[in-house]
């Protein structure tokens, strides 16, 4: 059976493949800033992954939620992010990453981390470092890039590139001088997004983050519009929140 993605919303997904649940970065708290409310909590996961400590990708909260209705879950995040998680969630399993480490994840498959630069603060510059990672999904077959949030560098490129990506799940909402003045660390934009999809061989460029917070969202249309206008050779698409999607 092919895999099926179902997005949540921002950056959080739900992969599911040879009866296994993965969950990557999700958000399920209510939070001020929304546009729309949380979806359900997941319960029966086998494997969550963070992609570093912002809290629309790392949410004590909702990994506690998710733990407490999961029978055998273990959560998978960069290895700087430990105590953070194990004060959130002290009696799960916990296993720390590096970039580079491939992570089995039973029947479903595997996940390889690879690098992502981004910024805790934009004062603080955007920065190669360990803690903060993607993940190149293995589920069937199939090979799904999840960036977290990162810009495109010549380091991302080349630990991304040789992975024979599928499908590329990509920030889109940019980053712009007045957003960093509101304390927003900033991503690709759409042109970047469809560059590095094109660049690492994927054939679906998926746009995500652009769509949760106020003052810090994007029309992912823009990312099909680069595509044709640079005849970039893949497809751009735009998933619909909680809408389960069949990989073929």
């Amino acid at each position: 059976m092919p895999p099926v993605v179902t997005w949540l919303g921002q950056a959080g997904f739900r992969f599911e493949a040879a009866g296994r649940r993965i969950l990557v970065d999700p958000f399920f708290s209510e939070h001020e800033g929304r546009r729309y409310p949380p979806p359900p909590v997941e319960g029966d996961v086998d494997w969550l992954l963070v992609t570093h400590e912002h809290l629309d990708h790392f949410d004590p909260a909702s990994l506690r939620a998710v733990a407490e209705r999961s029978a055998d879950l273990t959560i998978v995040a960069p290895a700087p992010l430990e105590a953070m998680v194990r004060e959130a969630v002290p009696d799960a399993a916990f296993a720390g990453v590096a970039r580079g480490e491939r992570v089995p994840l039973g029947e479903a498959g595997s996940a390889t981390v690879v690098p992502a630069v981004h910024a805790l603060h934009p004062r603080d510059g955007y920065a190669d470092d360990p803690r903060f990672v993607g993940y190149v999904l293995e589920l069937d077959g199939v090979t799904v890039y999840h960036a977290g949030d990162t810009l495109a560098t010549d380091e991302v490129v080349a630990a991304v590139e040789p992975l024979a990506v599928d499908i590329a799940l990509l920030p889109v909402n940019g980053r712009t001088y007045f957003r960093e003045q509101a304390d927003l660390a900033g991503n690709l934009d759409a042109r970047d997004a469809v560059a590095l999809a094109s660049r690492i061989g994927a054939s679906v460029l998926v746009p995500i983050h652009w769509d949760l917070f106020e003052g810090n969202t994007e029309h992912p249309g823009r990312a099909a519009d680069e595509a044709a206008e640079t005849e970039a050779p893949l497809h751009v698409l735009t998933l619909r929140r909680g809408l389960p999607w069949t990989v073929a």
